[in-house]
């Protein structure tokens, strides 16, 4: 699978906070979710990765190219939304794509009025005057609007209600689809990112923790429901996020396969239940640093 985009060695030293040796191989085609809690580095990574700010060490590749060199190249080929959308507040809808326009060698406005009338974001409105979801999708449909072959989206879902978090998800489902073209999401939620990303990061205190295949996480990660008694201590003991119900308690373990077989015996009587864990119980988990 050909790589899009490579970080090495990567981080960012500010006063108060340092995102330290961030590792990336990112492949083209796919969709990766890059989660944490408030903090924990995802926007300072998103803006690195995008070029925004310039790492304190570390280097970056996208197709292969350096933004030392290829800057405006590479740029050219991105879309990029940051968290906090940044525009002439005195333009209109319309008015800042006229000046965006120019910045892109294949942009499509046709694409664009489509994508601002489906999102219900008003041409002619002032960018002051439109909400905080509102500039988002503004954002998302100049980023979308000029053959991008890569994405980058930091917290993309903030602030929008249920049907446009929805839409959103199909247009970087639509966007992915020939294979060609990449997505890099960061949010510190799920929402609704677990069903669309293929692979997943979890930033904590400035630091990759986890990086894994979805699917290959939740193969590992699974909650055990158990009934009083059913399990060896040390097996309860190693389980994360445990709570005790009335009628049974509940943990979650990280290594499902290495414990299945002493499961085996409670599951066969009924006092022991495996189900599927969520992305959202993982990093739960992974938040507090077990």
């Amino acid at each position: 699978m050909t790589t899009i985009l490579e970080a090495s060695g990567l981080g960012k030293r500010y006063e108060d906070f340092t995102l330290s040796d961030v590792a990336l191989s990112i492949p083209r085609g796919t969709i990766s979710g890059f989660f944490g809690a408030n903090g924990a580095g995802k926007t300072t990574l998103m803006k690195l990765l995008a070029h925004q700010v310039p790492p304190s060490s570390g280097t970056v590749r996208v197709f292969g190219l350096s933004y030392a060199d290829r800057e405006v190249e590479i740029k050219n080929r991105i879309g990029y939304v940051p968290q906090e959308p940044v525009f002439y507040w005195g333009k209109s809808v319309r008015g800042t794509a006229r000046f965006v326009r120019p910045f892109f060698d294949r942009w499509d406005g046709g694409l664009f009025y489509k994508l601002l009338d489906g999102f219900g974001v008003p041409r002619e409105k002032k960018v002051k005057h439109l909400s905080r979801g509102q500039k988002t999708l503004l954002c998302l449909a100049l980023a979308l609007s000029h053959e991008a072959e890569l994405l980058i989206l930091d917290e993309p879902t903030a602030g929008l209600d249920v049907l446009h978090r929805r839409e959103i998800l199909d247009r970087l489902r639509e966007f992915v689809a020939n294979g060609e073209r990449t997505v890099l999401v960061s949010s510190h939620v799920t929402d609704g990112l677990d069903e669309i990303a293929e692979y997943v990061y979890f930033l904590r205190e400035g630091r990759i923790v986890l990086h894994e295949g979805k699917d290959d996480l939740l193969a590992r990660f699974k909650r055990i429901q158990f009934k009083e008694g059913a399990l060896e201590t040390g097996l309860v003991r190693s389980l994360a996020d445990v709570r005790h119900h009335p009628f049974g308690n509940a943990g979650l373990v990280s290594d499902f396969p290495a414990v299945r077989e002493r499961l085996a015996a409670g599951i066969a009587t009924g006092d022991v239940v495996v189900e599927s864990a969520r992305l959202e119980d993982v990093f739960v988990v992974l938040a507090k640093g077990a």
